[in-house]
């Protein structure tokens, strides 16, 4: 047709971030045609928190790559028609089988590749839900031979490489004493449901080049026992900057946390000497029959500090607990 093209009304579809955390917002729209702006009447774009589906926990947070796993995902603004919600995680299609106003279930799909971790979840008519920074990662277990390209898994003092894209989710209860490991993807380790149990790594070199090593989130807690010990001598060979015997950290993260605690250090009621094999503490404390405590030197050398596992706590007078150490004090 010739002449120009008239036309009543447009829609515009998109996303704007706004450094704003209100639950409602209002923003006003303009339109600009060639550099101009036009006396168009536009809508205001409003934003209501209470008409967002939002993600609030993420139940397994791993599952491995060979798929099956069944993860629940609660939250709040869901819907119960599950023919209405999509879940992709990692551009593979999670299979939802039932869902809620607060909770969805899916089962994992098999993820080939190190593709980049991501997680959408979609409700017909309402849009994209809030992930509120949970994520699902899909993890090579170490305990599975799969992981190692069909082969056993690594023996003592071999190096292992965490490619980018690769969650390395340790699930034995230890390991060889290994060489190096270098990641540049993930090296989980995740609690086990019993507080008492016990796990340990050895190796002489962990470096975290723009990767992540977990031992428990802040939200998610190491809950049960952890021991990594770091071998080497002063004549091993160095990592330029970092050294030998060493967690090394560039461009990436490092994520420890353990059972929260509410006291994580107080001072001593009465003076401690040499040879006690009990001690009288200032305040109240959360501390547990067989834990242990460091103890700081009285002098000027660090080397005086102690270090004692807790063999009994009387809390008789709650304010200034006694605590029995398993072996008397050298200093």
């Amino acid at each position: 047709m010739s002449g120009p093209c008239r036309f009543n009304e447009a829609v515009f579809t998109g996303v704007e971030v706004i450094d704003n955390d209100k639950a409602d917002f209002e923003c006003s729209a303009e339109l600009w045609i060639r550099g101009k702006s036009k006396a168009w009447v536009l809508k205001k774009a409003k934003y209501s928190g209470a008409s967002t589906p939002l993600l609030t926990e993420i139940s397994p947070r791993f599952g491995t790559v060979v798929g099956g796993t069944d993860v629940v995902f609660t939250g709040t603004g869901f819907t119960d028609t599950v023919k209405d919600i999509s879940i992709v995680i990692d551009g593979i299609v999670c299979a939802v089988s039932k869902a809620s106003k607060t909770s969805i279930t899916c089962k994992t799909g098999k993820r080939p590749g190190l593709p980049a971790t991501s997680l959408v979840i979609n409700i017909a008519g309402k849009g994209l839900v809030s992930n509120n920074g949970n994520t699902f990662l899909y993890v090579n277990m170490w305990s599975a031979d799969t992981t190692w390209g069909g082969e056993f898994s690594p023996t003592e003092m071999e190096s292992v490489f965490v490619p980018k894209g690769l969650n390395l989710y340790v699930d034995v209860d230890s390991t060889p004493k290994m060489n190096a490991i270098l990641v540049e993807g993930s090296l989980i380790f995740a609690p086990d449901k019993k507080t008492t149990h016990v796990r340990t790594f050895d190796a002489m070199y962990i470096f975290i080049k723009g990767g992540y090593m977990e031992v428990g989130t802040e939200k998610h807690p190491y809950t049960s026992k952890m021991t990594i010990t770091m071998h080497g001598t002063q004549k091993d060979p160095y990592i330029p900057i970092y050294g030998n015997k060493c967690i090394g950290l560039r461009f990436g993260t490092l994520d420890m946390h353990g059972v929260k605690r509410d006291v994580y250090w107080t001072v001593l009621d009465k003076t401690a000497l040499k040879g006690a094999t009990k001690i009288t503490l200032a305040k109240a404390v959360d501390w547990k029959v067989g834990e242990q405590i460091a103890i700081a030197a009285t002098g000027y050398s660090g080397r005086e500090g102690e270090k004692r596992f807790i063999k009994k706590i009387v809390r008789s007078n709650i304010n200034k607990p006694e605590i029995t150490l398993d072996k008397p004090l050298e200093y």
